[in-house]
């Protein structure tokens, strides 16, 4: 007859906690993300030479460049993610 092994018995076993558990799996989820977002921003810079806030500057009312309009909206949506992402990570490794 087989023995049902249960989440506990394998906490158990390996000497890890609920909380240990649910905290590396949110490190990894945010380092996966942070990830995501620095590439994709690193993307933006080299098709741009510029930082996302030089291009900002450079382009404050541009219009009729709708390839450069989308260009801006999903870089500043991945430095806004890039940034979210980076503070939950700290305050993740800051919980007790």
């Amino acid at each position: 007859m087989q023995q049902t092994s249960t989440i506990k018995d394998a906490l158990k076993k390996t000497s890890q906690t609920e909380q240990t558990i649910v905290r590396e799996h949110l490190v990894l989820q945010a380092l996966t993300k942070i990830s995501r977002y620095q590439a994709e921003c690193a993307l933006f810079e080299k098709k741009y030479s510029h930082s996302l806030s030089a291009m900002q500057q450079a382009t404050p009312n541009q219009t009729e460049n709708f390839s450069l309009e989308d260009d801006l909206l999903d870089w500043e949506y991945a430095q806004s993610a890039l940034d979210w992402w980076k503070n939950c990570l700290r305050e993740v490794k800051n919980v007790a």
